[in-house]
């Protein structure tokens, strides 16, 4: 399909510093097409609060509702800078794939707890709740990234599989965009945060703010960048749609109401692109399910045409 196909098709490239003035379309993965929420938390606030608040829900065992967090031994970096630039920056690649982002928080100087923060994933019905923190260490050797999820319990069941699994997407992507040593991923139970979540979750431990090198390197902006990078891969990796239906030959017209994110088609499951399809009429050739494809000037791609009249 050649560019005035392009220019007919409305097709709008949705990355980061492209984005000129398009907005992109609007848990668990039960949510379709374009309705994907993602929960980010940016680790700590401008001062702690060492009240205390149930580790669980029911729990006798309470713990400070907020730490101070780490600093960094070169960079002089509070953690709770770090990780809003962090977050900040993700939110940025998220929205860029057409995703719903929710902050707990978007400044230093907020008091929230770690059961109120999973709250607001949990009120955003988030398909993924993705808390961001560095870690430290008395050694100033220890270095890498780990990732982790909800330890397995009766009350958590329902998130354990997804949150272990966007666990281990999140931790492979970052460690391949950044080379960084991998710590694996952990389950925990002590978490006020996990404990509270009644949606997917984990836990980014970016790096050791008390390992010289490694602090520097989460202050660098190409690194930061790229750990982001590898990061939205992840996310975007483990919310994919599974599409087990065989595909049909079809032909017909639908209306798009408004910017229609665009997915492509992988090993059976659909994948978000960074690319959309502004509000127009377009021609689907073959459907998967509640799936339609579509020809553009950069291949086949799938949209989500779910109830849309034909």
């Amino acid at each position: 399909m050649g560019f005035g196909s392009c220019v007919k098709l409305g097709l709008a490239i949705l990355s980061v510093g492209l984005l000129s003035g398009i907005v992109p379309g609007p848990t668990f993965a039960a949510k379709e097409g374009n309705k994907q929420v993602i929960c980010i938390d940016p680790g700590h606030q401008l001062r702690g609060n060492n009240q205390l608040e149930p580790v669980a829900p029911g729990s006798s065992t309470k713990k400070a509702k907020v730490s101070s967090g780490t600093r960094g031994v070169k960079t002089g970096k509070p953690e709770y800078m770090l990780t809003l630039e962090a977050s900040l920056l993700l939110k940025e690649k998220l929205e860029a794939y057409g995703y719903t982002v929710v902050m707990t928080r978007d400044s230093h100087d907020v008091d929230v707890s770690n059961a109120e923060r999973a709250q607001i994933g949990n009120e955003a019905q988030a398909d993924l709740s993705v808390r961001i923190h560095a870690d430290g260490a008395s050694s100033p050797k220890v270095q890498g990234v780990s990732v982790l999820y909800p330890q397995w319990t009766e009350a958590n069941h329902s998130i354990y599989e997804a949150s272990k699994s966007a666990a281990q997407m999140i931790l492979e992507e970052v460690t391949d965009a950044t080379g960084a040593v991998s710590r694996g991923i952990v389950p925990r139970s002590d978490l006020t945060g996990f404990n509270w979540s009644t949606v997917p979750s984990v836990l980014v431990e970016m790096g050791f703010m008390t390992n010289p090198a490694e602090d520097q390197k989460l202050s660098d902006p190409d690194y930061l960048n790229r750990l982001m990078e590898g990061m939205a891969l992840g996310i975007n990796k483990s919310l994919s749609v599974p599409a087990d239906e065989p595909e049909m030959e079809d032909s017909f017209s639908i209306s798009l109401p408004d910017i229609t994110q665009l997915y492509e088609y992988t090993n059976g499951r659909l994948s978000r692109t960074r690319l959309a399809l502004s509000s127009q009429t377009v021609q689907v050739t073959a459907t998967r399910g509640g799936w339609g494809k579509v020809e553009t000037w950069v291949g086949e791609m799938w949209l989500h045409i779910g109830d849309m009249k034909r």
